[in-house]
């Protein structure tokens, strides 16, 4: 199998297991055509450059990107990609022709996004995300990526179910409307979901009025029938928080552990205390404090 390792430090390369011949292939056009590897971590490369490269790999299987520069557009063509995991500073990213995508891990590293041209009523950034991921199995929204989500119009549900998706991870400020409707859509549209994880924001949260009532509200009910594991840190304890710990206790009928685990230690006997309060539609589920 061949393998490209790419990493620029300063004016340092290291090309890992890359035969000559392979390099002049790519020259002439025709691209890394066994290559089923690719890990770029601090490269710079222009837009047209990226894009020649993933859609001259044909074979491409796994694809890694951290901390790049030079192009801001993501436009991922890999019709055998199984695993993608992308950290780094980009105004768009899009799937083409990746049924065969079953893990994303992605992060933006920026709070706030370029592409505000978009209004609330417009075409949705959270819908076109999940066009082409049709089998993904594992999905992880990094750092501020959620907020790109919530660009246009947001769903209460995609239009397709993501049946085979069965671990969700996501870093969100509770405090956020738009934030907390793109984690509902997420949520009500992967039925077969078995473990979820939840970080919050806290450094954020102060910085918005209380959000009031939208896990608690009644017309949000839904049933996670498969889920059995929550993990939910980085939490203050405010009210959204604990809406959406009380939702997912109240829809989970096979949970069997919540563990929550605050960003301070501030008020932890209180929070101990509301937690113990919550109705469980699972007999056997066990929730968990733990120490920050």
């Amino acid at each position: 199998m061949e393998v490209l390792v790419i990493l620029i430090d300063g004016f340092f390369t290291y090309l890992e297991v890359l035969p000559r011949n392979l390099y002049l292939r790519y020259g002439r056009g025709r691209g890394f055509r066994n290559l089923k590897s690719l890990d770029l971590q601090h490269v710079t490369l222009a837009q047209e450059v990226f894009e020649n490269l993933i859609s001259s790999c044909a074979l491409l299987e796994r694809l890694t990107l951290m901390n790049f520069d030079g192009f801001t557009h993501l436009k991922i063509n890999a019709p055998n990609l199984q695993f993608f995991d992308v950290g780094g500073i980009f105004d768009d990213v899009s799937f083409e022709n990746t049924f065969l995508l079953t893990l994303v891990s992605i992060g933006l590293y920026v709070n706030g996004i370029n592409d505000r041209n978009v209004s609330r009523g417009s075409s949705s950034k959270l819908l076109r995300f999940f066009v082409n991921l049709p089998h993904i199995r594992r999905l992880e929204i990094q750092s501020y990526f959620i907020k790109y989500l919530a660009i246009g119009k947001i769903p209460s549900r995609l239009p397709k179910s993501c049946v085979d998706l069965n671990y969700i991870s996501i870093r969100i400020n509770f405090n956020d409307l738009e934030e907390n409707s793109v984690a509902f859509c997420l949520l009500r549209s992967c039925p077969n979901l078995q473990e979820i994880e939840m970080l919050g924001r806290p450094e954020e949260q102060a910085a918005v009025g209380p959000l009031a009532d939208f896990w608690g509200d009644d017309h949000w009910k839904c049933l996670f029938g498969q889920l059995r594991l929550v993990k939910i840190a980085g939490i203050s304890g405010i009210g959204s928080e604990l809406d959406c710990i009380k939702f997912l206790l109240s829809n989970s009928p096979v949970l069997e552990q919540m563990t929550v685990k605050p960003a301070s230690s501030e008020g932890g006997w209180e929070l101990v205390k509301e937690l113990l309060r919550f109705r469980r539609a699972s007999i056997q589920a066990e929730v968990i404090y733990l120490e920050p």
